[in-house]
């Protein structure tokens, strides 16, 4: 009999689940009748013990142990030694994982091969191949890695039907905090946010430091400063921290040095000094909600996921905000395994389901890459796939190379997660070099990037030389030396920095079918553009108008903005014209207003005013027309005849993306080259 299994490969307690032969998802019991088995590995004599024996010895005070290794999954400057041997976290997960694999064996009385392993939603690039990497030296094929949330949303998604519902996941080293809609045939996750570096331990460590401090006042010696003291202490915290979750008040006795002592720490205490934790939490649940724009009152409930959400002051947050109880009907320690047994039945199709639920799944992090800001004086993260986009997504980007006759043309892209526009604040994915680019004669040449996040959340990378069609050989290695991020742009200019507006008609008439065409074609401009070398401004107008996003090279803002446009009255051309003039006119390189109608403006001499102003100021004003858009004005109003383009519905997309297009070809000199955007 042939099983695949889903494991919770968690920070302090591991699980393991499999799909039976009626289709039903169980926990696998250990040899000792358990279900969870502690993430914990004890290296103090001649065999390494793993689970609940090398739990025992770190609660005599053991040193040789390592525990709450997930935390720095994927950092490889993270190194434990023992017996005088290195391990990296990526080698203790697989020294975890073949033990899960082996009890399983052991529970099934068969051989497994594959598996669906879990991993926090919030984990970035490197902590998701890490975890692939460890399954595969357990010996295990790894068919996919899953989100915690997502995988418990998986498991209580076989007994739910139509709902929205708030994932919380508050387990022992991590917190994640994601937004699903569960459907009969299929879940699909609207957002998701956390923190890998939040759990249950952390209130353990509070509880440490508190009585830490008073033994220190009382003894005048500090027992957090002995390794074996301070693990001995955390044991008694940690089982505080669950008599806390069933009684009013907690005793702690240890001692250190000869003296010992009694604690009693109290709920209330408890609460109190593990405040601002809870308020991590309820922040980032915060942002959530405001990132998938819904609100508690939207939500159907909230499931927790995570032994530490047995803690009263989660029922208490959840129950205050929500104004509902939370959802049961799952195990906290064990939906995340059933869940993954779930999804790993699914790809490896063992046994039959009831129902095949699909899922769809997002990532928790922007991708992008550096770039220069507009002005040279600074390096910026130039977001490319910004967070909660579903996965698998690719996105494609156009870079312009200047190249050379007689020497090794390469372009260097460095990638970047995370959310702010400094790249020393996000996470350097590495160099990623693409090589034997062709010279192009009087010219950039135009390499396409393509910029994806597979079914695992992992990125992959690639380029094709325009030009030729050829995919370009690429070479990643990690971005050792990177002090110059911190400094100004080297002063040799590579490509020029374009600008542009887009100024979007909102009036009456551009409701419904025609605003949703013109949203996707200002998102389908920005994917086309060179965000490395362009900034993308927005602005709209109706009744009046107004800037939406000030010119960015963050794609993640821009369609932000672009999601904004809203139908508001009449057609007052003449102010969305005279915003983006005043913005434009003081630039010296190439300048750009992308100009999108259906009707004629208010004051047509006023607007014709504006336009003649904006071209004498070597801007160049594109219009672009459609429906009841009146032609000829639109002809007179560009500052060429070439530059006005009469768009039929169902093509204005497609107009949008040829004009980035050419933008991008020409490096923003349109008429180079009887390059005129009218011979799109």
């Amino acid at each position: 009999m042939k099983y695949n299994l889903g494991i919770d490969l968690g920070t302090t307690f591991s699980a393991v689940a499999v799909v039976d032969e009626s289709g039903r998802p169980k926990i696998l019991s250990t040899p000792l009748g358990k279900t969870l088995v502690p993430s914990v590995i004890y290296f103090g004599g001649d065999e390494i013990l793993i689970g609940d024996e090398a739990k025992e010895m770190q609660a005599l005070g053991e040193a040789n142990i390592a525990s709450f290794f997930k935390r720095n999954m994927g950092d490889p400057n993270f190194i434990l030694n023992f017996a005088d041997r290195d391990y990296t976290p990526l080698d203790l997960s697989a020294i975890m994982l073949r033990h899960l694999k082996t009890e399983a064996e052991a529970a099934l009385g068969a051989v497994v091969e594959q598996a669906v392993i879990t991993v926090p939603a919030y984990f970035n690039n490197f902590q998701r191949e890490a975890t692939i990497k460890a399954g595969e030296m357990a010996g295990l094929n790894v068919l996919r890695i899953i989100n915690e949330p997502t995988a418990a949303a998986l498991a209580y998604g076989l007994r739910s039907k139509n709902k929205t519902v708030l994932v919380y996941d508050l387990g022992g080293g991590t917190f994640d905090v994601t937004l699903v809609h569960i459907k009969p045939s299929n879940i699909t996750v609207l957002a998701t946010d956390g923190d890998h570096e939040l759990g249950g331990k952390d209130w353990d460590d509070r509880i440490a430091t508190y009585l830490g401090q008073r033994f220190l006042e009382d003894h005048k010696i500090d027992p957090l400063e002995n390794i074996i003291a301070f693990n001995d202490l955390l044991v008694r915290c940690e089982n505080a921290k669950k008599q806390l979750s069933q009684r009013s008040q907690a005793r702690i006795s240890f001692s250190h040095e000869g003296e010992r002592e009694t604690y009693i720490l109290t709920r209330a205490q408890f609460e109190e000094i593990t405040k601002d934790l809870m308020e991590r939490t309820q922040l980032l649940t915060k942002q959530v909600l405001e990132e998938a724009g819904l609100n508690w009152k939207q939500l159907d409930g909230v499931l927790l996921v995570g032994g530490a959400t047995r803690m009263p002051m989660v029922w208490q947050y959840v129950e205050k905000m929500s104004g509902k109880k939370p959802m049961t009907g799952v195990n906290v320690d064990e939906a995340v395994a059933l869940g993954a047994a779930i999804q790993a039945n699914l790809d490896g199709v063992s046994f039959t389901l009831p129902s095949a639920i699909k899922i769809q799944d997002v990532m928790s992090h922007s991708l992008g890459m550096v770039a220069e800001n507009e002005d040279r004086s600074r390096y910026i993260n130039s977001i490319i796939i910004p967070k909660n986009k579903p996965i698998p997504c690719v996105e494609s980007r156009h870079y312009q190379l200047r190249t050379a006759h007689n020497q090794e043309n390469k372009l260097k892209v460095y990638m970047l997660q995370g959310e702010s526009d400094e790249p020393t604040q996000c996470v350097i994915l590495g160099q990623y070099t693409f090589s034997e680019v062709i010279h192009v004669e009087g010219k950039p040449a135009i390499i396409d990037i393509e910029y994806a996040y597979d079914k695992n959340g992992v990125v992959t990378v690639s380029a094709t030389q325009r030009e030729t069609g050829k995919n370009l050989p690429q070479q990643t290695q990690q971005a050792d030396e990177l002090s110059w991020l911190s400094l100004p742009p080297q002063t040799e200019v590579v490509a020029v920095h374009i600008s542009i507006f887009m100024v979007i008609d909102v009036s009456s008439s551009m409701r419904g079918a025609p605003l949703k065409e013109a949203k996707q074609a200002a998102k389908e401009f920005v994917k086309k553009s060179d965000l490395a070398h362009t900034s993308i401004g927005l602005i709209e107008f109706g009744c009046d108008a107004k800037m939406i996003s000030a010119p960015t090279q963050n794609a993640k803002a821009i369609n932000r903005a672009i999601n904004k446009l809203n139908i508001h009255g009449s057609t007052n051309m003449t102010d969305g014209l005279k915003t983006a003039h005043a913005e434009l006119k003081h630039g010296n390189e190439p300048r750009f207003i992308v100009l999108l109608t259906d009707g004629y403006p208010n004051n047509s001499s006023s607007a014709m005013q504006t336009a003649r102003q904006i071209c004498a100021d070597g801007i160049e004003l594109i219009t672009i027309g459609t429906g009841g858009a009146d032609k000829d004005f639109l002809k007179k109003l560009a500052c060429s005849d070439e530059n006005s383009i009469f768009a039929q519905a169902g093509t204005v997309v497609s107009t949008f993306s040829s004009i980035a297009q050419v933008l991008t070809e020409s490096g923003g000199n349109i008429r180079q080259g009887n390059s005129f955007i009218s011979k799109m």
